[in-house]
């Protein structure tokens, strides 16, 4: 069959699926324009208020030259509880209030330290484990004695040297917890060191 088209059959067929194809493209972005039909949204935006004027004195301003400290007077004031009734019969001495101990009570408290309860083969288990992660620490760092320790490797003796040394305070005062803490930390550090040799 001849071709209406006098250029070819093969160019007749790449210009047809030009043709589809820009007939796809045009339709397709004539939807995308279109888009779906949405529903308009009308806001009412309420007006400002206008400031309020008031017919009443701004407060007064406050006081910036406050008595001297010299000027005050410090009193203390003891409370005594209340006598207990008739019938309670009560055996310990009534509390005794000393205001000059405790100014120097308040001034310096005692840290509070809490901790947990614990038995004492708890105890006796912490202090080993504690002193087995302290030694297996310190041999390791002992194996670095003699060697040329890079920046890191020197900062990482620091750090052992110091759990080291807070697990031993920490038994000291009877923190077992946070003594084997630190201890097992020293110990992974200085492990850690070793493998670095």
């Amino acid at each position: 069959m001849p071709s209406h088209f006098p250029i070819g059959e093969g160019l007749a067929a790449r210009a047809r699926v030009c043709a589809r194809a820009l007939l796809l493209l045009v339709i397709v972005l004539a939807t995308g324009v279109a888009g779906c039909p949405r529903k308009a949204v009308y806001v009412k935006v309420p007006q400002p208020l206008p400031p309020k004027t008031s017919a009443s004195a701004p407060p007064p301003a406050p006081d910036l030259h406050p008595e001297e400290p010299g000027n005050l007077e410090l009193t203390f004031v003891t409370l005594t509880p209340p006598a207990p009734p008739p019938d309670h019969i009560s055996h310990a001495p009534p509390p005794v209030h000393h205001p000059a101990a405790d100014s120097t009570a308040a001034s310096h408290p005692a840290p509070l330290q809490i901790s947990p309860q614990m038995s004492q083969a708890d105890q006796a288990a912490y202090e080993h484990r504690t002193k087995d992660s302290i030694d297996a620490a310190e041999k390791n760092v002992q194996r670095t004695s003699g060697r040329q320790l890079s920046s890191a490797q020197q900062e990482m003796v620091e750090k052992i040297r110091q759990f080291i040394s807070q697990a031993q305070d920490a038994l000291t005062t009877g923190d077992y917890e946070r003594a084997q803490n630190l201890a097992q930390k020293a110990e992974v550090l200085s492990t850690e060191l070793v493998n670095t040799l």
